[in-house]
């Protein structure tokens, strides 16, 4: 969101009802549902340590009895802006931009939702149940443009922590709230200060406290003295990640969200493929025993698939191709593949462990290495995949160069995947309120770029790179469809941004090659230094690559 856009507490409050059904069977406890938005939370926040209560609800922790249902990997709606309207909207309604008309901020700010066609989840609660209330709590002006038709509103001129606060008192009484819908934006604040990604001072400092928040209001959820006659749901996602100091821009980096349910009749696990956080309306209505038959959803109900798994291998399985650049560019791994230096490419002893590959020392001394036979590589299902490698860059590149590809990079809509070293981001319609990222000038970051079928590209990223230091970057697609891209920077963060990749078209019948694309000829020329580079011909799971991060292949 816009923060000059924040200025009031607000508490709304409507009279709702609750019937006993859940996601799985039924139950003679009385249903209860908590929402929370988290507004600005990347994913990998989550794993790397900097919210503990939301890991423990992941992983089905949070009071014996309830799973954890989760994702790191969900997405935002895709057919508008990354901006907090169209997703607050979504979350609220289980519906995306073509149905809402809103696509970015301007759009809620301007009017309210005309709630005869577009009711909250709440509000379809309020018509099908009547007798229970409801509470929606925001910090955000514009939100009480959501549900205009509310029974009673009310605003009090107050900080984002009195939220929480409000909550836990609120849910302390006996008649409080069955289904309460939480946006907080504090991330979303730190992140507009001072950055999402890299990870801000800011930003690291107010995740935990907004963790902490969420912990508080747990908390008081299982105290209360009816609680083991209560069947909660509770959901938690987020509306946007975020990239430098603002998003709004179409890219993985503002796309990529967490959610987790969590529940007793829950599945628990990783939820497969890409979530979307507009599941949260239909899984909610659901769990009240709402008949959403008849409702046209975007959203899904989630939390009742069976887990995504990764079946436990040593790292050494389907490692087809291993170059340690040890003094040579032999082949450590299981497969045929041949490396073949060309041009001004050649080992070096100043690696990230041990010796390394230098590309080029310059754009006008193009090197490469061909991955002879690696053309002829069986995939696993034809297109799961993992690549590897440390890599090291004197500064920004020149041209629109390539780290590793096995696609004619002439058009990144070929078949074929490609981990470009100078590409930007869609600047298309990012909020004028926000960071204006043209002062930056032209972007050279890290990209890794996947064809699609029927002549579509994908674009994972974008990873700003370190100059003069090593950073570890990873690109894995799975069973599922879902493809993730990781950097992992020098202070031991490890970043990630993913997509659904079901139609993945993977195969060229051209060789991978470092520093130079699949047909050998593209003429810009990657300049740096390659360390531990890695394929296997399947994928790693996501604790697999922070392990390669971590430790290292050998």
């Amino acid at each position: 969101m816009n923060t000059t856009a924040r200025s009031a507490f607000s508490i709304l409050v409507c009279t709702l009802v609750a019937q006993p059904l859940a996601l799985a069977g039924t139950d003679s406890r009385a249903p209860k549902a908590l929402v929370i938005m988290l507004d600005g939370l990347r994913g990998d926040t989550i794993d790397n340590g900097l919210a503990p209560n939301l890991r423990r609800l992941a992983d089905g922790k949070w009071q014996p009895g309830y799973n954890g249902a989760w994702t790191l990997w969900a997405g935002t709606v895709r057919d508008a802006t990354t901006e907090s309207s169209p997703n607050h909207v979504a979350i609220a309604t289980g519906m995306t931009a073509a149905k809402t008309g809103i696509d970015w901020n301007p759009d809620l700010i301007a009017r309210d939702l005309d709630e005869a066609k577009l009711p909250t989840w709440q509000t379809r609660l309020v018509r099908k149940r009547p007798g229970t209330k409801a509470l929606f709590i925001t910090a955000w002006k514009t939100d009480l443009n959501i549900s205009p038709s509310h029974s009673t509103v009310k605003l009090i001129m107050d900080k984002e922590e009195e939220c929480p606060k409000d909550l836990v008192e609120i849910l302390a009484k006996p008649d409080a709230p069955d289904a309460i819908m939480w946006y907080c934006g504090t991330p979303d604040e730190a992140g507009h200060a001072q950055g999402y990604y890299p990870y801000s001072d800011l930003y690291l400092k107010t995740v935990p406290e907004a963790d902490g928040w969420v912990g508080d209001v747990l908390a008081a959820i299982a105290a209360r003295p009816t609680f083991e006659q209560e069947d909660w749901l509770i959901a938690i996602t987020a509306d946007h990640g975020g990239w430098e100091r603002s998003h709004g821009q179409r890219s993985t980096a503002c796309y990529t969200i967490p959610l987790i349910f969590a529940g007793r009749h829950v599945v628990q696990g990783r939820m497969p493929g890409v979530p979307r956080n507009y599941d949260i309306a239909p899984t909610v209505l659901t769990h009240f025993g709402v008949d959403i038959s008849g409702i046209d959803f975007d959203g899904r109900v989630r939390g009742n698939d069976a887990p995504a798994v990764y079946s436990e291998r040593p790292l050494s399985d389907g490692l087809a191709v291993y170059l340690p650049f040890d003094g040579d560019a032999a082949n450590k791994g299981a497969s045929d593949v041949a490396a073949e230096l060309r041009g001004a490419a050649a080992t070096i002893a100043d690696g990230a462990s041990g010796g390394a590959l230098r590309v080029s020392p310059s754009a006008d001394a193009a090197g490469s290495v061909l991955l002879k036979g690696s053309e002829q590589l069986q995939f696993e299902n034809g297109n799961e995949f993992t690549f590897a490698a440390w890599v090291r860059v004197p500064g920004p590149q020149t041209g629109n160069p390539v780290v590793f590809a096995n696609k004619d990079w002439r058009d990144g809509t070929n078949p074929g995947v490609a981990f470009a070293a100078s590409q930007g981001v869609d600047m298309s319609r990012v909020y004028p309120g926000h960071y204006d990222y043209k002062k930056r000038g032209n972007h050279k970051d890290f990209m890794f770029n996947c064809g699609r079928e029927g002549g579509k590209r994908e674009d994972l990223g974008v990873f700003k790179p370190v100059h003069g230091q090593w950073a570890f970057y990873a690109a894995t697609r799975g069973p599922d469809g879902v493809a993730r891209f990781y950097q992992g920077s020098p202070d031991g963060t490890l970043y990630c941004v993913a997509d659904d990749l079901s139609d993945i078209a993977f195969g060229t019948g051209l060789p991978f090659s470092i520093g130079q694309d699949g047909t050998g000829a593209f003429p810009d020329a990657f300049v740096g230094d390659i360390d531990e580079f890695a394929i296997w011909t399947r994928a790693l799971d996501h604790d697999d690559v922070r392990r390669v991060f971590e430790n290292g292949i050998r």
